[in-house]
Protein backbone atom coordinates (compact mmCIF):
# COMPACT_ATOMS: atom_id res chain seq x y z
CA UNK A 1 0.00 0.00 0.00
CA UNK A 2 2.51 2.20 1.07
CA UNK A 3 4.61 1.75 -2.42
CA UNK A 4 1.39 2.94 -4.21
CA UNK A 5 0.74 6.07 -1.85
CA UNK A 6 4.55 6.84 -2.89
CA UNK A 7 3.93 6.43 -7.08
CA UNK A 8 0.98 8.21 -6.36
CA UNK A 9 2.01 11.29 -4.93
CA UNK A 10 5.11 11.32 -7.17
CA UNK A 11 2.92 10.88 -10.51
CA UNK A 12 0.30 14.04 -8.51
CA UNK A 13 4.02 16.26 -8.18
CA UNK A 14 5.33 15.58 -11.50
CA UNK A 15 1.57 16.53 -12.89
CA UNK A 16 1.50 19.97 -10.48
CA UNK A 17 5.04 20.75 -11.48
CA UNK A 18 4.19 20.35 -15.64
CA UNK A 19 1.05 22.20 -15.05
CA UNK A 20 2.33 25.21 -13.12
CA UNK A 21 5.70 25.24 -15.60
CA UNK A 22 3.43 25.01 -18.41
CA UNK A 23 0.73 27.65 -17.44
CA UNK A 24 3.35 29.79 -16.54
CA UNK A 25 4.88 30.41 -20.50
CA UNK A 26 0.65 30.14 -21.77
CA UNK A 27 0.86 33.18 -23.72
CA UNK A 28 1.47 34.00 -27.41
CA UNK A 29 4.08 37.00 -28.38
CA UNK A 30 3.57 37.86 -31.84
CA UNK A 31 4.53 40.77 -33.67
CA UNK A 32 5.45 43.12 -30.23
CA UNK A 33 1.93 42.27 -29.14
CA UNK A 34 1.17 39.93 -26.60
CA UNK A 35 -1.73 37.64 -25.50
CA UNK A 36 -2.41 36.04 -22.42
CA UNK A 37 -5.71 33.98 -21.98
CA UNK A 38 -7.02 32.68 -18.92
CA UNK A 39 -10.19 31.16 -17.30
CA UNK A 40 -12.30 30.40 -14.52
CA UNK A 41 -15.74 28.08 -14.91
CA UNK A 42 -17.61 29.94 -17.44
CA UNK A 43 -15.29 32.98 -17.86
CA UNK A 44 -12.48 33.20 -20.48
CA UNK A 45 -10.27 36.56 -20.31
CA UNK A 46 -7.40 37.33 -22.68
CA UNK A 47 -5.06 40.26 -21.63
CA UNK A 48 -3.44 42.19 -24.41
CA UNK A 49 -0.41 44.34 -24.31
CA UNK A 50 -0.26 46.24 -27.05
CA UNK A 51 1.45 49.46 -26.40
CA UNK A 52 4.79 48.85 -28.94
CA UNK A 53 3.41 46.91 -31.92
CA UNK A 54 6.32 46.05 -34.63
CA UNK A 55 6.59 43.90 -37.77
CA UNK A 56 3.16 44.70 -40.34
CA UNK A 57 1.64 45.53 -36.75
CA UNK A 58 3.94 48.90 -36.57
CA UNK A 59 1.61 51.16 -37.77
CA UNK A 60 -1.50 49.55 -35.45
CA UNK A 61 -2.94 52.05 -33.27
CA UNK A 62 -6.17 50.46 -32.41
CA UNK A 63 -8.13 47.38 -32.40
CA UNK A 64 -12.00 46.84 -33.75
CA UNK A 65 -12.39 43.15 -33.52
CA UNK A 66 -11.39 40.02 -31.13
CA UNK A 67 -12.70 36.81 -31.61
CA UNK A 68 -12.24 33.52 -29.80
CA UNK A 69 -13.17 29.80 -30.98
CA UNK A 70 -12.35 26.32 -30.50
CA UNK A 71 -14.06 27.13 -27.01
CA UNK A 72 -16.89 24.78 -27.09
CA UNK A 73 -20.80 25.87 -27.20
CA UNK A 74 -22.43 27.94 -25.75
CA UNK A 75 -26.40 29.64 -25.78
CA UNK A 76 -25.36 33.52 -25.07
CA UNK A 77 -22.92 35.36 -24.12
CA UNK A 78 -22.02 38.46 -22.45
CA UNK A 79 -18.54 40.82 -23.26
CA UNK A 80 -16.63 43.77 -21.61
CA UNK A 81 -13.46 45.17 -23.16
CA UNK A 82 -11.74 48.70 -22.15
CA UNK A 83 -12.65 51.84 -23.57
CA UNK A 84 -15.30 51.55 -26.54
CA UNK A 85 -14.77 48.16 -26.38
CA UNK A 86 -17.65 48.09 -23.56
CA UNK A 87 -19.96 48.28 -26.09
CA UNK A 88 -19.26 46.13 -28.94
CA UNK A 89 -21.22 43.43 -30.20
CA UNK A 90 -21.18 39.82 -30.09
CA UNK A 91 -21.48 36.93 -32.68
CA UNK A 92 -21.08 33.85 -33.28
CA UNK A 93 -19.74 34.39 -36.75
CA UNK A 94 -15.86 34.08 -38.17
CA UNK A 95 -13.92 36.76 -37.94
CA UNK A 96 -12.10 37.06 -41.31
CA UNK A 97 -10.89 40.29 -43.52
CA UNK A 98 -14.69 42.20 -43.36
CA UNK A 99 -14.61 41.52 -39.82
CA UNK A 100 -17.13 39.34 -37.60
CA UNK A 101 -19.47 38.63 -41.00
CA UNK A 102 -17.79 35.66 -41.29
CA UNK A 103 -20.32 32.26 -41.57
CA UNK A 104 -22.31 31.27 -38.01
CA UNK A 105 -21.01 28.52 -36.34
CA UNK A 106 -23.92 27.51 -34.19
CA UNK A 107 -22.66 29.24 -31.09
CA UNK A 108 -18.95 27.42 -31.45
CA UNK A 109 -17.06 30.91 -31.57
CA UNK A 110 -17.67 34.58 -30.17
CA UNK A 111 -16.72 37.62 -32.64
CA UNK A 112 -17.03 40.71 -30.72
CA UNK A 113 -16.61 44.30 -32.81
CA UNK A 114 -17.16 47.59 -32.67
CA UNK A 115 -15.86 51.26 -32.60
CA UNK A 116 -11.94 51.21 -32.58
CA UNK A 117 -10.48 50.94 -28.79
CA UNK A 118 -7.02 52.38 -28.74
CA UNK A 119 -3.66 50.23 -28.13
CA UNK A 120 -2.21 49.67 -24.23
CA UNK A 121 -0.90 47.41 -22.38
CA UNK A 122 -2.94 45.56 -19.78
CA UNK A 123 -5.99 45.63 -22.20
CA UNK A 124 -8.37 42.59 -20.34
CA UNK A 125 -11.34 41.33 -22.63
CA UNK A 126 -13.76 38.72 -20.70
CA UNK A 127 -16.08 36.56 -22.33
CA UNK A 128 -18.82 35.11 -20.25
CA UNK A 129 -20.43 32.28 -21.54
CA UNK A 130 -23.67 30.26 -20.06
CA UNK A 131 -25.42 27.02 -21.47
CA UNK A 132 -23.91 24.36 -23.69
CA UNK A 133 -20.32 23.32 -22.71
CA UNK A 134 -16.86 25.79 -22.49
CA UNK A 135 -13.63 24.24 -22.88
CA UNK A 136 -11.22 27.08 -22.99
CA UNK A 137 -8.10 25.08 -22.08
CA UNK A 138 -6.52 25.70 -25.95
CA UNK A 139 -8.92 28.61 -27.32
CA UNK A 140 -8.29 30.44 -31.25
CA UNK A 141 -7.89 33.83 -30.78
CA UNK A 142 -8.04 36.21 -34.20
CA UNK A 143 -7.92 39.98 -34.18
CA UNK A 144 -8.19 43.02 -36.33
CA UNK A 145 -5.83 45.80 -35.45
CA UNK A 146 -6.15 49.46 -36.99
CA UNK A 147 -3.98 52.48 -38.48
CA UNK A 148 -4.63 55.93 -36.93
CA UNK A 149 -7.23 56.60 -40.10
CA UNK A 150 -9.08 53.70 -38.55
CA UNK A 151 -7.87 51.47 -41.91
CA UNK A 152 -6.48 47.44 -41.61
CA UNK A 153 -3.30 47.18 -40.63
CA UNK A 154 -1.18 44.12 -41.18
CA UNK A 155 -2.04 40.55 -40.98
CA UNK A 156 -5.05 38.83 -39.52
CA UNK A 157 -3.61 36.72 -35.88
CA UNK A 158 -5.07 33.38 -35.95
CA UNK A 159 -3.48 31.23 -33.71
CA UNK A 160 -4.05 29.04 -30.37
CA UNK A 161 -3.21 29.72 -27.43
CA UNK A 162 -2.88 27.74 -24.19
CA UNK A 163 -4.90 29.66 -21.73
CA UNK A 164 -3.81 29.44 -17.83
CA UNK A 165 -6.25 28.43 -15.35
CA UNK A 166 -7.31 30.24 -12.80
CA UNK A 167 -5.01 29.78 -8.96
CA UNK A 168 -8.49 28.34 -7.67
CA UNK A 169 -7.38 25.15 -9.78
CA UNK A 170 -3.75 25.09 -8.56
CA UNK A 171 -5.50 25.41 -5.07
CA UNK A 172 -7.42 22.53 -5.41
CA UNK A 173 -4.21 20.66 -7.15
CA UNK A 174 -2.31 21.54 -4.10
CA UNK A 175 -5.28 20.61 -1.54
CA UNK A 176 -5.45 16.84 -3.36
CA UNK A 177 -1.48 16.65 -2.73
CA UNK A 178 -2.11 17.31 1.22
CA UNK A 179 -4.59 14.66 1.17
CA UNK A 180 -2.25 12.58 -0.54
CA UNK A 181 0.54 12.89 1.65
CA UNK A 182 -1.82 12.60 5.00
CA UNK A 183 -3.30 9.41 3.78
CA UNK A 184 0.46 8.23 3.48
CA UNK A 185 1.29 9.50 6.75
CA UNK A 186 -1.30 7.73 8.36
CA UNK A 187 -0.26 4.05 6.62
CA UNK A 188 3.28 4.50 7.81
CA UNK A 189 1.68 5.13 11.25
CA UNK A 190 -0.42 1.92 10.87
CA UNK A 191 2.11 -0.23 9.66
Amino acid sequence: MTTNMNRAIKCAVAAATFGISAAASAQLTYQGVTFTPSYSGNVLTIEIDAANPTGDWADATGMIALQVKDIGTWTSVSFSGPGAAADWDVVPNELNANGCEGGDSGNMRACASGDVVALTDDMLFTYTFTGGTQDFSYPQLKVIFVDAQGEKTGSLLSMNVPAIPEPSTYAMLLGGLGVLALARRHAKKTS
